[in-house]
């Protein structure tokens, strides 16, 4: 797809205001408990590459050594969820050893054509008032809403002093981030959130209102490098990241130094700041977390045709050239 530079241009001056964070770097460092906690999260994540047809009572186990942690800890699938209309899937697990209910939302392998098609649009949520998410995260997340409530309800019921964790990378981040917003405020549950890779789920309101978290949960964005995914859709387009973001600029997932913590809503300091198109990023995050993915093989994510790489680096530095100037203006 083209589009003039000046389309995207004038959606300098047509934006709806939004009140911006001050883009800071946070001074604390993170620490090896928060490390560990990362690394045995993303396993989940990436065990529903190849958990989300499981039946319930059914081991979560993984191909390609990707969720070792989960497989030793024998955790218990009690429900698995496929939406037919927009193909978004996840699973609900129970981890007796680590006394945990799990929620996880599986990335789309075709990612790739995701942002070729550069389709960002947002929709209207009841959250709070003035909330608007991207239309096609909020449409996966209510053809799936009701499994989830019904998973995790049984789940909760049956594991009352379980701390319940949401996570997903990719795309799965972002549907995993509107689920944990939702089943805190709906159902009232502490929900503690780990995202990997994630897009920009909504606008500025729904990113604040998930940082609050209501007293209900904690909330850990994990981003790598440069990957691209992390930066879409751009803040320009009205959409804002939760806060803060946990920044490992390294492929050493063991020092707690490479881990730069950024506040704000609309932080260049960190992964948002970052240009190109380099896909390994978005695929490596404490090993290749989307490596038991039976469809996918060994290529990180589907390729689109029509567009190559060199373009739609292209058009991801335009974006982000609009981004710097947005966040320096001072616009709101």
């Amino acid at each position: 797809m083209k589009t003039s530079s000046l389309f995207f241009s004038g959606l300098l001056s047509g934006l709806a205001a939004i009140v911006l964070s001050s883009p800071t770097l946070q001074g604390r460092a993170v620490t090896t408990t928060e490390l560990s906690q990362f690394k045995f999260f993303a396993q989940y994540a990436g065990a529903s590459y190849c958990n989300s047809d499981n039946a319930p009572g059914q081991e979560v186990t993984c191909k390609a050594d990707v969720c070792p942690a989960v497989t030793a800890n024998k955790a218990v699938t009690v429900a698995s969820f496929t939406a037919s209309v927009t193909d978004q899937r996840g699973f609900i697990a129970v981890d007796h050893a680590a006394k945990l209910i799990v929620l996880s939302f599986r990335g789309s392998v075709s990612v790739r054509n995701w942002i070729v098609d550069f389709i960002f649009t947002q929709t209207p949520c009841n959250l709070v008032p003035g909330c608007l998410l991207h239309t096609g995260f909020y449409a996966a997340w209510l053809e799936l809403a009701p499994s989830v409530f019904s998973g995790i309800r049984s789940a909760v019921h049956a594991n009352p002093s379980y701390r319940v964790i949401a996570t997903g990378h990719s795309l799965g981040g972002a549907v995993a981030t509107i689920a944990a917003a939702y089943l805190r405020k709906q159902l009232g549950y502490n929900i503690d959130l780990y995202t990997y890779g994630s897009p920009r789920a909504g606008n500025g309101v729904f990113a604040k209102f998930v940082t609050a978290g209501q007293g209900k949960g904690a909330e850990f964005r994990v981003t790598h490098a440069e990957d691209p995914v992390a930066r879409l859709p751009p803040i320009v387009f009205n959409y804002r990241h939760t806060s803060p973001e946990y920044w490992i600029n390294s492929n050493d997932f063991s020092d707690t130094a490479a881990v730069k913590v950024c506040q704000g809503y609309a932080n260049l300091d960190c992964n948002a700041g970052t240009g190109g198109f380099d896909m390994d990023n978005h695929g490596n995050y404490f090993g290749q977390i989307n490596g038991c993915d039976s469809t996918n093989g060994t290529t990180p994510f589907r390729r689109a045709a029509g567009i190559s790489d060199e373009e739609i680096e292209t058009k991801l530095d335009e974006w982000l050239a609009l981004d710097k100037e947005f966040v320096s203006s001072g616009e709101e």
